[in-house]
């Protein structure tokens, strides 16, 4: 299958080429995250070179349920959450919990062909596999359809970019790293609204009024 041909790659895709950078080599690392744990975790899954473990967890990683990819990294190493479309709301707690421990970077990791981009076709089956577990109907479309409204994402790039700038608000002091990995190549890629916000950081109103939703726990 070539390149064109693949749904799941982006390096061809028209929803995505134009918006990712690709790491192809050691050298297109940002330059921020040279030295880091998470120039570590990328020559791990893009180069195949080898983490050393220390027995402390020097990063979070945040990415999605996904089943078709695992980031590259040892036991030992990282804690690692996830959840639908790969974002903390919810588990800001754990994040919280994991800078105690000494960790001072978190990596964001999206991909494409989400599906919380789908979540609206699938809610039938969501319902109707609540129904088999025993589910009242009517609590089960309830259910589904008060949290597809949290977990939907319209766009899997501006997803990534919305929460790293809401992490970066509320906690100011931890490099966050957003990245975004191919299904079909596997490689991970760096968003290029990234790049920007690196050659001149503006986090606008750092104290500005973020909904409640955004830094609690769901119900």
């Amino acid at each position: 299958m070539s390149r064109k041909d693949d749904p799941l790659g982006v390096t061809q895709s028209i929803k995505f080429n134009t918006r990712l950078k690709a790491i192809d080599s050691p050298e297109d690392i940002p330059a921020n995250w040279i030295g880091s744990p998470i120039a570590d975790l990328i020559g791990s899954h893009n180069f195949g070179q080898k983490i050393e473990v220390t027995g402390e967890p020097r990063m979070l990683i945040s990415t999605c349920i996904e089943f078709r990819y695992h980031p590259a990294v040892p036991s030992q190493y990282a804690y690692v959450i996830r959840r639908a479309s790969g974002r903390l709301i919810g588990s800001e707690f754990a994040l919280v919990y994991a800078l105690s421990r000494g960790v001072k970077h978190v990596v964001l990791i999206a991909h494409n062909d989400c599906g919380m981009t789908k979540v609206t076709q699938h809610k039938p089956a969501m319902i109707a596999t609540l129904v088999e577990q025993g589910w009242d109907s009517e609590r089960a479309e309830e259910f589904v359809a008060m949290h597809a409204g949290r977990y939907h994402i319209e766009d899997e790039v501006d997803s990534l970019k919305r929460e790293f700038y809401r992490l970066k608000r509320l906690f100011k002091n931890v490099e966050i790293a957003p990245l975004f990995v191919s299904l079909s190549s596997n490689r991970l890629h760096v968003p290029n609204w990234y790049l920007d916000f690196v050659s001149k950081p503006d986090l606008g109103n750092a104290n500005e009024s973020v909904p409640a939703e955004e830094y609690l726990m769901l119900p």
